[in-house]
């Protein structure tokens, strides 16, 4: 097999993004951990992050030397880990973590995590080697769509019954895109899209849960449950053209809650402006043409498969948070890809990127099997 160094330009963008975030969490953070943490110090949630950065860059560099036919063997494998994971957050047992009603988290000794960030790469991987082995298959609506599309509901009814609406709309927009890159028909695709989020939406209704965020009116809900978007808009307005400077914001000191997290955009919009904000979708938008770039010079239908996933995996998740501190879509817990403080998310969102730069890699031998619907995007 021939080989070349991973993707230089990519890696730039994640090391870019990833410095971006270590600044970003502890100036959102800063005045949040001096008040809320027990040992009042403000550089709390940074060390934490900085840990964690640290091991999701060692998965990066392992999962960079990883071949295919590794994470083809742990594709199924960790699709399945995933799903057991998820029924734990459901029932009742000493593992699981409740925070503000939701049953997101698993907890081992003093480390928690979320088995719906490891569903993420599990489905992804599954997908693309479920893919790459049907070939023409997937087609065909029995034999090729509905086994596929059967492991994504599984794990999007396990995230939202947690309930984690906002995640499970994630894993089911992932899940499909790695179904249409596959070869799977696009009007299967698009019927199980739309009786999923029918399903979602019926169940928020009966359950009440999230259901009033749907009804929002971000021009006029300045308290409540549409406080915590009224004070993101605050802090994009406030950030005007230029920002008001790193470390300098005045939404962070707790009028923004999960400033640090969730609505980390906002504390970001407000301290580096609209300009700022400009570099940032860049490289974005440059992690998105370089892996799209990578899937389409891939060597086999796996790697391609797999490449589209983790891509579009980084913006989509992108493009959500930032809809969300807009109020372009309802409020949901979704973390802003390298920005945002987490566990889970850092080290598998790194560890993705590992095995996006191993796939870049190997060089293309077969150019002319990859997709021709979004080939003219990457060229």
């Amino acid at each position: 097999m021939d080989s070349s160094g991973v993707d230089r330009v990519l890696l730039f963008v994640i090391l870019a993004l990833v410095l971006m975030g270590l600044v970003m969490v502890y100036s959102s953070s800063y005045q949040f951990a001096k008040e809320s943490t027990r040992a009042k110090d403000p550089s709390f949630f940074l060390r934490n992050h900085v840990v964690r950065i640290l091991l999701g860059l060692v998965l990066l560099f392992l999962f960079t030397r990883a071949g295919e036919n590794s994470l083809r063997m742990i594709a199924v494998p960790l699709v399945l880990l995933s799903l057991v994971l998820l029924a734990l957050t459901l029932i009742p047992n000493p593992l699981r973590l409740t925070v503000r009603e939701s049953s997101r988290w698993l907890k081992l000794g003093p480390l928690s995590f979320q088995p719906s960030e490891v569903a993420k790469i599990g489905l992804i991987l599954y997908l693309a080697d479920f893919a790459a082995r049907k070939g023409e298959l997937m087609k065909n609506f029995k034999q090729g769509f509905l086994p596929g599309f059967v492991a994504i509901g599984l794990a999007v009814g396990l995230t939202a019954l947690e309930p984690n609406v906002g995640t499970a709309g994630m894993l089911l927009a992932i899940g499909c895109v790695v179904l249409f890159a596959g070869g799977a028909n696009p009007l299967h695709i698009v019927a199980g899209l739309a009786t999923s989020t029918g399903l979602i939406v019926l169940t928020m209704w009966l359950t009440g849960h999230n259901w009033g965020r749907l009804l929002v009116d971000p021009g006029s809900a300045s308290q409540g449950i549409g406080y915590q978007l009224w004070q993101s808009l605050i802090a994009i307005g406030t950030g005007g053209l230029k920002g008001v400077g790193i470390g300098m914001s005045n939404q962070k000191y707790l009028f923004v809650p999960d400033a640090h997290t969730d609505f980390v955009f906002a504390i970001m919009a407000e301290e580096i402006g609209f300009l700022g904000m400009l570099g940032i979708i860049g490289l974005f938008a440059a992690f998105v043409w370089r892996g799209l770039r990578i899937a389409y010079r891939a060597q086999t239908a796996f790697a391609s498969v797999a490449a589209v996933g983790i891509t579009m995996a980084v913006g989509g998740y992108f493009c959500a948070n930032a809809a969300v501190c807009t109020g372009m879509v309802p409020t949901a817990g979704l973390p802003l890809p390298f920005v945002s403080y987490g566990g889970t998310s850092s080290m598998m969102l790194l560890a993705s990127c590992g095995m996006l730069l191993g796939i870049s890699r190997r060089r293309p031998n077969f150019l002319d099997r990859q997709p021709d619907r979004w080939r003219a995007l990457v060229k």
